[in-house]
């Protein structure tokens, strides 16, 4: 089973990238006084709009997860892969703070957004934390 992200994160992503080009012509065209924070600000919103839409854009075309027999694969945005054997997975909880999914295996952590939540019907229930419990009902 392949878990990837929803279409919707493909156009926002693109959306963003629409506003960055927007902002390109606005800085180079439309403004005039670069007095008063004008340059900065419209060189900060660029920016934050260029990189919203580049890791929303990456997100979609390279995030994964597949779930396996044995196994979950975990790839992610820049392309590493990380995989979590059922066996070893020693708890898994529910961040409030982030509102994210965390997995602990072999002492260590991995965060998963909750829109991946069916992972969690592939674990056995008695490895769930309390908050993960309370998530579900």
């Amino acid at each position: 089973m392949d878990l990837k992200p929803g279409k919707l994160i493909l156009f926002f992503g693109l959306f963003c990238f629409a506003i960055s080009v927007v902002l390109v012509y606005v800085l180079f065209f439309v403004l005039e006084e670069y007095q008063n924070g004008g340059l900065l600000s419209v060189l900060l919103m660029f920016v934050g709009f260029f990189s919203i839409g580049s890791y929303l854009t990456l997100h979609y075309y390279r995030y994964r997860i597949i779930i396996g027999d044995k196994s979950m694969i975990i790839k992610n945005e820049i392309g590493t892969k990380k995989e979590i054997y059922w066996t070893d997975i020693d708890k898994v909880d529910y961040n409030k703070t982030f509102n994210m999914i965390v997995v602990l295996s072999n002492k260590k952590k991995k965060w998963i957004s909750p829109i991946y939540g069916q992972i969690v019907d592939f674990i056995e229930p008695k490895k769930y934390s309390e908050n993960l419990k309370q998530l579900i009902k």
